[in-house]
């Protein structure tokens, strides 16, 4: 009998290619709850992404083959401790975007679409 596993990818599509990593699938146990006993001791690394995809198949063939996960939902639901991690944006990204909220606080911004 060859062993069941649970094929996951790591903040990625699940067609874009092979699973980061895979976690075995014990029958009549909940996925998430496995995933989250997994997550629990750390075999899934330190650092996890918002969004992961979590699926019995290799190679999923269609959307519904695959189930999308919220990590940060899933740590609450099941109680794991976790500190958020914050990116910061390089200096163009920064410049670009305090460019688009001074141009949307100007005058003529706020009188655009006026009659």
């Amino acid at each position: 009998m060859s062993q069941r596993r649970l094929y996951i990818w790591l903040d990625r599509d699940p067609f874009s290619g092979p699973p980061d990593l895979w976690i075995e699938d014990v029958p009549g146990r909940a996925d998430l709850d496995l995933l989250a006993e997994a997550i629990r001791s750390g075999r899934l690394g330190r650092y996890l992404p918002t969004r992961l995809a979590l699926s019995p198949h290799e190679f999923p063939r269609l959307p519904s083959a695959y189930r999308s996960v919220n990590v940060s939902n899933l740590l609450r639901q099941y109680r794991i401790p976790y500190r958020t991690r914050l990116e910061i944006p390089s200096p163009e990204a920064a410049e670009q975007e305090a460019a688009v909220r001074t141009s949307a606080r100007s005058p003529e911004a706020e009188h655009d679409g006026c009659i």
